[in-house]
């Protein structure tokens, strides 16, 4: 078939002809099929021939955005076809929102057959001859405003894109942002204009197939906001390496902190390729500004010089202006307002559907950013003027929000933080009818809505609402939550890791932090009390992220009495670790006949290995981590050990080195072999955690962990099982049931589990049910039989079960208040209750000896712990002093 010019296509026909002399160049990959320019012309055109004629006049094409073949075809073609495009997110009340208020002649985007109404219908709005595309600002997510923007604008901003970023016919793209994104389709633009090629990508760059299909194509490039950025380095920045063909990485969409844009800038140089951070509103098509790549790391703050073709300057206030409380103009260094010229600016904005048949309105844009040009050419951002605000990324009209507001009957005006939404009411009785309005209108979550009541707002002289005040007036109110933020989560785990709460990043995380599966425990609770309903990964989340969720709940106090659902919300690891440890003491005690609790306890240590050390991507991050982990657990034991060894019979020389496994007897037979086993499961644990440290500091090994996170645990699991069915003899005796390579087995199964629920490790839901499934399997082949004990293997079975299919339980607080001490006293009760019982219960009091155990081993923990947090605290003092000295 020969491509010829479509005959309907007025003004913005041709594409298929431009596309198909490209030839057998490569244009579009997806995991389903590869085009051809000729192939995507051939798909295009027909798909176009689909449409309304144009000579019937032109239509309005409504198209539901996604990086898939299928929507490319359909916006190419209706191009192709002469028709404008409204670009649409994925289903979402955002997309009914803009199809309800602005009724598309067609909605299309998946491939779907037209519609044969559509042909003979005449079209629902005038548009002007030169209108090509229409979006939503961006963050403006279902409002009626639109952005017009003409064919001539898209292609200059592709043709600047392509000179600035040097874009050749070798280069490929995968795409990581939608297409209804404006930043999102530049790329798609800026790489077909040229004769490159596109990988399609739906998949997050946090997930493994992002990489896999990143790396099997061989992309040259793709595009990151900020928060893609916070992904990649979650991920591990070391995954660009696998890139061999990178050649450089862009980023907008919001600004990167300067440290950030200098340390990614460095990763990339290092490998050769180049970090490109670009500036750019829906209004102007895309892009307006980059930064030279060579001064990525020299001015990592600046956004750089216009695009080619584009000029910017800076308009400072005028000081005639009464209201104005801006400088006047008369400092050539103060910023003002950035404007830009070009012929990217966009046609104007549509309000309704009569604004779709206006002309081009505008000659420059006015950006409603403060800025200022330094000495050496860039420019620099400083700030954001106006009654728009971007929170979380997405732009917000304040005063569409208080227009909203003041039809609900609520007198109200609103401030944007980077973080949320300020709304400041005199209607103290209406806070909630404001936080919903607000929320509704903005298409911001109602947590990110907060409502700050005065007896009357700032105004100017001439009775306006004084905006710099009603800023200060807010900002003033943070300052004030701050000074009163004791208890914050960010504040609870501070003072639990022995930390500065102020010097606390509120991007890091409690694993970022150091913590472990001991603080783990006495903080969740505090937590839950604190926020109510909080998330079972919340040692993953930002602390920011815990205080905005602590702000945004009202605390409870549950009763006995109170409903099931009011009741906390426990990990289940937590209350097997509290039962347990009760079971065990119970059962040397002969107060509790439960057996088999202390090997269950071995499968939490490798579950708590991988929820809590396994996160950072750095090799010997990891390492040291892990090591972190293992003497929290040694050095307490060793202490014990040195201590009371000298003044019982109990122990010998070889204990306080944790050494049984290696000199202790092998034999059921000897003379007292259970003395000098007590501590198996302290050295089994030990064992285990410095094997893993030492294959974390492999680089090379935590490569592999992070690329398949279940093969090092899995292969711990094997080696263990070849232990626990004699596949290798250890020679009988206590060496098989209490030995570390006996127990490995539970060890790795353990880091399994977690795995397997960890949130992104998984690659579907049903994923996560069959690794589920799998480890249910082990445990139910593996534990029954081994001690011929039914009994005991029917406790090991069930509390493993339980840590796989049972993330959490809710208990009554006054339950949880008890569970969580002797959880996280665990280690220590284990330790102290074997010199603590015995004569006591050799005296004939069971449950005395028990009770006994318990007390002595919460009062260690407590002593432990204020001992630990007054060197956490001493320490830096005593730095400070030698280094003076």
């Amino acid at each position: 078939m020969t491509i010829t010019q479509v005959g309907h296509t007025g003004q913005v026909g041709g594409l298929a002809r431009a596309l198909a002399a490209r030839g057998r160049a490569v244009a579009v990959i997806d995991d389903d099929t590869t085009l051809t320019y000729t192939d995507l012309a051939l798909r295009v055109y027909d798909r176009a021939t689909e449409y309304p004629a144009v000579a019937s006049g032109r239509r309005m094409i409504g198209l539901v955005a996604g990086n898939t073949c299928d929507f490319l075809v359909d916006y190419l073609a209706a191009h192709e076809a002469g028709h404008a495009i409204l670009l649409l997110p994925p289903e979402s009340p955002a997309t009914r929102s803009l199809v309800d208020s602005w009724t598309p002649d067609v909605v299309a985007g998946a491939g779907e057959a037209i519609p044969s109404s559509s042909h003979h219908t005449p079209p629902r709005h005038e548009l002007h001859p030169d209108l090509a595309l229409l979006l939503s600002t961006s963050g403006s997510t279902g409002s009626p405003k639109l952005v017009r923007q003409s064919r001539q604008a898209v292609l200059s901003n592709a043709a600047a894109i392509a000179e600035y970023l040097r874009i050749v016919p070798g280069d490929r793209a995968i795409t990581t942002l939608p297409p209804h994104y404006c930043y999102g389709l530049s790329v798609i633009h800026s790489h077909l204009l040229v004769g490159a090629s596109v990988v399609l990508n739906e998949d997050s760059v946090a997930t493994p197939e992002f990489w896999e299909r990143a790396g099997a194509h061989g992309v040259t490039t793709f595009a990151a906001v900020p928060h893609t950025v916070e992904l990649l380095e979650r991920v591990g920045l070391d995954r660009l390496d696998h890139l061999t063909r990178l050649r450089y990485l862009t980023q907008a969409g919001g600004r990167l902190a300067p440290e950030k844009v200098r340390s990614l800038a460095e990763r990339l140089e290092a490998r050769g390729a180049e970090l490109v951070v670009m500036y750019g509103q829906t209004e102007a098509t895309a892009r307006m500004g980059y930064l030279p790549p060579h001064l990525a790391r020299s001015r990592a703050g600046a956004i750089g010089v216009a695009i080619p073709g584009g000029a910017f300057r800076v308009d400072r206030p005028n000081s005639s202006d009464p209201d104005s409380s801006e400088s006047d103009g008369s400092d050539p260094d103060a910023p003002g307002e950035l404007v830009y010229t070009g012929p990217n600016v966009m046609m104007g904005y549509a309000r309704d559907s009569a604004d779709l048949a206006r002309g081009p309105e505008l000659t420059e844009l006015r950006t409603g950013d403060l800025a200022r040009i330094a000495d050496d050419g860039l420019v620099e951002i400083v700030g954001r003027m106006g009654r728009e605000a971007k929170i979380f990324g997405h732009r917000i009209d304040l005063g569409r929000v208080e227009a909203a507001l003041a039809d609900r009957g609520v007198d109200a005006w609103c401030v944007g933080e980077p973080d949320r939404l300020v709304v400041v009411t005199r209607d103290a009785d209406r806070t909630q009818d404001a936080r919903a309005g607000a929320a509704s209108s903005s298409g911001l979550p109602a947590s990110a809505v907060e409502v700050l009541v005065v007896d009357e707002p700032p105004r100017t002289p001439a009775g306006k609402i004084d905006q710099m005040a009603l800023r200060e007036l807010v900002a003033a109110r943070n300052r004030a939550v701050a000074d009163d933020a004791a208890g914050s989560p960010g504040e609870l785990i501070a003072h639990a890791l022995g930390l500065d709460a102020r010097e606390l990043d509120p991007d890091a995380t409690f694993v970022d932090l150091g913590g472990d599966s001991l603080t783990y425990v006495v903080l969740s609770t505090k937590l839950e009390e604190r926020v109510p309903g909080l998330p079972r990964d919340w040692h993953l989340c930002p602390v920011g992220e815990l205080d905005e969720l602590a702000r945004a709940c009202v605390p409870t106090v549950a009763r006995w009495w109170a409903p099931w659902r009011a009741w906390a919300r426990v990990d289940t690891s937590i209350v097997l670790r509290a039962l347990f440890i009760l079971a065990i003491v119970g059962s040397h005690t002969r107060a509790i006949a439960i057996i088999g609790g202390a090997h269950v306890l071995v499968a939490l240590a490798g579950y708590s290995l991988a929820r809590f050390r396994l996160h950072a991507t750095d090799a010997r991050d990891r390492a040291r981590g892990v090591l972190r982990t293992a003497g929290r657990i040694a050095v307490p034991a060793v202490l014990w050990l040195l201590i009371v060894t000298p003044l019982t019979s109990r122990y010998h020389w070889y204990s306080p080195l944790l050494a049984t496994n290696l000199f202790g007897p092998r034999s059921w037979w000897e003379d007292r072999w259970w003395n000098p086993w007590q501590m198996w499961f302290i050295e089994a644990v030990v064992y285990g955690l410095l094997l893993v440290a030492a294959l974390m500091a492999v680089p090379a090994v935590s490569r592999l962990d992070r690329r398949w996170p279940l093969a090092l645990p899995a292969a711990f699991v094997a080696a263990g099982l070849t232990v626990r069915f004699g596949l290798i003899d250890l020679g009988g005796g206590p060496q098989v049931w209490y030995s570390a390579p006996a127990v490995l087995w539970l060890f790795g199964l353990g880091w399994v589990i977690a795995r397997s629920a960890a949130p992104g490790r998984s690659d579907s839901p049903a994923h996560a049910v069959w690794l589920r499934i799998a480890c249910s399997v082990v445990a139910l082949l593996c534990a029954p039989g081994w001690f011929g004990d039914p009994g005991r293997e029917v406790v090991i079975t069930a509390g493993l079960l339980a840590l796989i299919w049972i993330p959490s339980v809710r208990l009554p607080r006054p339950v949880v208040r008890v569970i969580t001490p002797l959880a996280a006293a665990s280690l220590f009760i284990y330790l102290t209750h074997f010199l603590v019982y015995p004569p006591i219960r050799d005296a004939g009091h069971v449950w005395l000896s028990f009770a006994a155990s318990i007390a002595v081993g919460l009062l260690v923990w407590v002593l432990w712990e204020r001992g630990a947090r007054a060197v956490r605290r001493s320490a830096p003092r005593a730095a400070l002093a030698l280094r003076r000295g």
